[in-house]
């Protein structure tokens, strides 16, 4: 049965009342989000070498539960900033992104021209522009399936381009670079490997600047469809706490990073998935969303698919508002005015009875001492500012659940929270996976190592913390593995991570959960995303 199909009503199986969602009305004409796993083209601008200025990204996405046709696909001509000023869309590319052609990638193999005002081509101005495409498919597009979009761009030697996508090697995502067009053809008819300068080993899985990040690839900013079943349809103000955390070796399988896109896109059996439409990044603050330099993405982007598209209706069907933890402050109430501050701006602009679902902050903790590696409750601390229990944070998630800005809130510091101690994270402790098998490199503490192996198969991405030495605790993110045959498992972890750690024989196992006291590690991540009941999506109705 659809999940459209549900209401409030009995559950015949037990003759017991079953709260469930109120029946959904649908719009199939309404285009609406229809991917998970969306990016951005964000942080930095990269520079176009030669015999690699031609370029093609081949990205896979989820579409939503319900069936999709007549699939709106825009680029951008613009970036977003990383950090203090984020999310100001400030990083631009030197000329306009040159598209040469894009095609939908059909599960059933066939592909389908994504078209630019009739033309297979199209160029997005630089700093301004957002370039629509439309595709039509023969037939609808089943719910829940995997689709990817092929982008072919270009530009000149030496000009500098945009991008935000990390090819995530394990779902079959592609980056090719050719000196020109033909060879760049070439290369993605035959589905080859990646080009090596474009999805470097050294660089796979890792965060930074242009010269240490993984290569960004350029691809679509969103992408909505038409089918919508009526269901509540998210816009999210969002900082790196939605997916920061995860990059790209860690990606479930429709491309999902981080805890709200994984809870968002969970098929409940009862409440649904929810499609949605992250609006920021790393380094958002509310204070800067929806405000000088940062008002394109709502301007000539989402507005434009409302009143051009929409026929006046906005591609989405209520707020999530998650942002707060970039503009902290050591007095509550001016914490907590700019997060306010962006839900008026928002009902300003969309209207009075626009509905707004506030999200209390999360903590952030620090090891203590530093060298135990968040491996134990008893490791960690948290300032005043910090502290949800007693503190600042406390202070100004009480004036979140109390502001009737919101129609309702989610407070998610339980579900973050470890069971023992509320407003403290889950720690390693609680994750054993047994030992290291030997011991990594030849101990001499000079000589690095980028291998290590472990007595199971852990997860792609996830991070690994060890006792390198007795009571000594450390960690890597696991970017690769290979099957020894006889039950362990030898993985290679991140680029970035490759140092001379002395490592014990044998030394105890466990999974990471914390990366840095403000982000969680992948296990963290599955900890408080399984954590938060489907049934606070009912706070997602009028």
């Amino acid at each position: 049965m659809p999940f459209g199909d549900l209401n409030f009503g009995l559950d015949l199986s037990t003759s017991n009342a079953r709260v469930g969602p109120p029946a959904w009305v649908p719009d199939a004409n309404r285009y609406m989000p229809a991917a998970t796993g969306i990016h951005w083209p964000q942080g930095f601008v990269q520079t176009y070498a030669a015999g690699l200025n031609y370029q093609c990204s081949k990205l896979f996405f989820g579409s939503p539960s319900y069936p999709t046709n007549e699939f709106l696909v825009p680029f951008l001509g613009f970036g977003l900033t990383d950090g203090g000023n984020a999310p100001q869309e400030t990083i631009n590319p030197s000329a306009d992104m040159l598209v040469d052609k894009t095609f939908f990638l059909h599960p059933d193999s066939n592909k389908y021209p994504i078209l630019f005002g009739g033309n297979i081509a199209g160029a997005a101005t630089a700093a301004t522009g957002v370039l629509f495409g439309l595709v039509t498919l023969p037939d609808w597009l089943p719910g829940r399936s995997i689709y990817g979009i092929e982008t072919y761009y270009h530009g000149a030697v030496g000009a500098t381009y945009i991008g935000g996508y990390r090819c995530q090697r394990h779902r079959g995502e592609k980056y090719w670079a050719a000196g020109d067009l033909a060879a760049l053809e070439a290369l993605a008819v035959s589905n080859g490997p990646s080009t090596a300068d474009r999805d470097p080993d050294a660089r796979y899985n890792c965060l930074g600047n242009v010269s240490t990040s993984q290569p960004l690839a350029y691809g679509p900013a969103q992408i909505f469809a038409k089918g919508w079943d009526g269901r509540p349809v998210a816009m999210v103000p969002s900082d790196s706490l939605v997916e920061r955390q995860e990059l790209a070796a860690s990606a479930d399988a429709r491309r999902n990073l981080g805890v709200l896109g994984r809870y968002l896109d969970e098929d409940d059996d009862v409440w649904g998935s929810t499609p949605h439409i992250f609006m920021g990044l790393p380094g958002a603050k509310s204070q800067n969303e929806l405000t000088t330099n940062a008002m394109k993405r709502w301007d000539s982007f989402l507005d434009v698919v409302k009143n051009t598209y929409n026929g006046g209706l906005d591609p989405w069907s209520f707020v999530l508002d998650q942002p707060g933890r970039n503009d902290n402050n050591a007095t509550a109430s001016t914490w907590v005015s700019p997060k306010f501050a962006l839900v008026d701006r928002v009902k300003t602009r969309y209207g009075a009875d626009t509905h707004v679902v506030g999200m209390t902050i999360q903590p952030t903790v620090t090891s203590n001492p530093s060298n135990q590696n968040y491996h134990a409750l008893a490791n960690i601390a948290v300032a005043t500012l910090w502290d949800a229990v007693g503190g600042t944070l406390k202070a100004v998630n009480d004036l979140i659940k109390a502001s009737t800005r919101y129609a309702k809130v989610i407070d998610i510091v339980p579900y973050w929270s470890d069971d023992r101690a509320i407003g403290k994270p889950p720690t390693a402790e609680l994750f054993p996976i047994g030992n290291v098998v030997g011991h990594p490199g030849n101990q001499d503490g000079v000589t690095t190592w980028s291998t290590i192996v472990l007595p199971l198969q852990v997860p792609l991405g996830c991070r690994i913390q060890f006792e390198y030495q007795p009571g000594l605790y450390t960690s890597r993110t696991i970017r690769d593995l290979a099957d020894n045959g006889n039950g362990s498992w030898t993985a290679t972890v991140n680029g970035d991570e490759v140092f001379a750690t002395n490592v014990q024989d044998n030394a105890p196992l466990f999974y990471q959960t914390q990366v840095d006291g403000i982000h969680e590690a992948l296990h963290g991540i599955l900890y408080m995303a399984g954590r938060i009941p489907q049934a606070e999506k009912a706070k997602f109705y009028p």
